[in-house]
């Protein structure tokens, strides 16, 4: 089913059933009167779900792994679509996954169905609902009977949570997606001083070997600098990408200067990365169409095995991110203090425009799709950035935590938070 299709689905009916629903649940609550605290002997099942982005995903294993840290004994489950089954099972803090499947609206509202009857049977204690604007999240997370749900609030177009939601945050976009994630993990209890750096995802030897062994298929030279590249953007916004023409410069410049240049995406993407060899002044033995030939986990062993690794704001971006690759990541519609990991050797490449960042807030770009902000990146400012990450030692990679408040200590509640049944 496509993304827009959802989005149509989620703002009309799933706005609808949220009011209907939401009448119900606010009677329902006044006469069982059901025990919302939240300690650490009446947590036993937890759920998290986050149907859309790998990177956001890959941005809440901080959180993961708080809650686990905080309720060792519970059993968490993580929800989310079925096409994030590969990087779910990397992640060593689920202890068990349910999957909807959306190919089709029947095989929407199927999946849903066996979906809410799985969760009730778990009896959930805490449901996180990672959602920020989606009506589905929020039906998921009452309809399987949760004992407290805690999710995010965002300005008047989230005000259908207020009834349905026994916890709510504020969700800022001014922050690291990955600390939000984190302070609604506090209103769940996890620890004020839990950290937020990401983690490399769980590969076993027979991956690294097996994405050796693949790798020296493609390029001969085993001595040979690597600069992986990501032309790609998921169907979120398309506006995320950089021109194939500049990417085509870029990829000819270090090509001819004895890199061998990777082009990374995923099997859907092998085409759309093909059309870069279009844009070529010359052929090229030095560049490298991979898009699909890698399994995902071989994907992520492949990543800090370059030299570099350069992409648009993507999945693929914050999976790198996590895997302490060398990263030159291009921003324009979203804003690098959102989701850019500075760790003293990755590089993101930002030229502000008024209209950014719009992603997350408008549907299309206000710039009808004119993308300046992407335009505006030049083959110079990519080429130095590039450079400039080659020149740093791998060594040099430092912690990403930043100092901020998170607990008014004062009066003991988490900071942002809007409503606690």
């Amino acid at each position: 089913m496509k993304f827009k299709t959802e989005i149509f689905l989620d703002r009309f009916i799933g706005h609808i059933a949220c009011f209907f629903l939401g009448v119900s649940a606010w009677c329902l609550g006044k006469i069982l009167k059901r025990d919302h605290s939240v300690k650490q002997e009446n947590v036993r099942v937890i759920a998290v779900a986050k149907y859309f982005g790998m990177g956001s995903i890959t941005h809440a294993v901080p959180m993961l792994r708080a809650l686990k840290s905080r309720y060792p004994k519970a059993k968490l489950i993580f929800i989310t679509r079925k096409n994030n089954k590969q990087i779910i099972d990397l992640i060593s803090y689920i202890d068990k996954a349910f999957y909807i499947k959306d190919k089709s609206l029947i095989a929407l509202a199927a999946s849903s169905v066996l979906l809410i009857f799985k969760l009730q049977r778990e009896k959930v204690d805490l449901f996180f609902d990672l959602e920020v604007f989606s009506a589905y999240g929020v039906l998921i997370s009452l309809l399987s009977l949760a004992r407290n749900r805690l999710g995010f609030f965002f300005a008047h177009s989230t005000n259908f949570k207020t009834w349905l939601h026994t916890h709510l945050m504020y969700f800022n976009f001014q922050m690291p997606l990955r600390l939000s994630y984190m302070q609604l993990a506090r209103l769940g209890g996890a620890s004020p001083q839990a950290s937020i750096d990401l983690e490399p995802f769980n590969l076993n030897s027979a991956v690294l070997k097996s994405c050796k062994k693949r790798l020296n298929k493609i390029i001969k030279n085993k001595g040979k600098k690597i600069i992986g590249i990501n032309v790609n953007a998921s169907e979120l916004s398309f506006a995320r990408r950089w021109s194939l023409e500049n990417f085509a410069k870029v990829a000819s410049y270090f090509a001819d200067n004895g890199y061998g240049v990777l082009l990374f995406g995923s099997a859907q993407e092998k085409y759309y990365a093909q059309q870069l060899f279009d844009f070529l002044s010359k052929p090229s033995e030095n560049i490298y169409n991979i898009a699909g030939k890698f399994p995902l986990p071989e994907v992520l062993a492949l990543l800090p095995i370059c030299d570099a690794f350069l992409t648009n704001d993507s999945g693929l971006m914050n999976l790198a991110y996590a895997q302490n690759a060398k990263v030159v990541a291009l921003y324009g519609a979203n804003s690098p203090q959102f989701v850019h990991i500075d760790n003293g050797v990755n590089e993101a490449v930002y030229k502000k425009s008024f209209c950014s960042p719009c992603l997350y807030i408008f549907d299309d770009s206000p710039c009808a799709t004119d993308v300046v902000c992407m335009k505006n990146i030049t083959v110079n400012n990519v080429i130095s950035a590039v450079s400039k990450v080659l020149q740093t030692p791998a060594a040099k990679i430092k912690p990403t935590s930043r100092e901020c408040i998170v607990v008014n200590k004062e009066l003991n509640y988490v900071m942002g938070t809007l409503k606690i049944k």
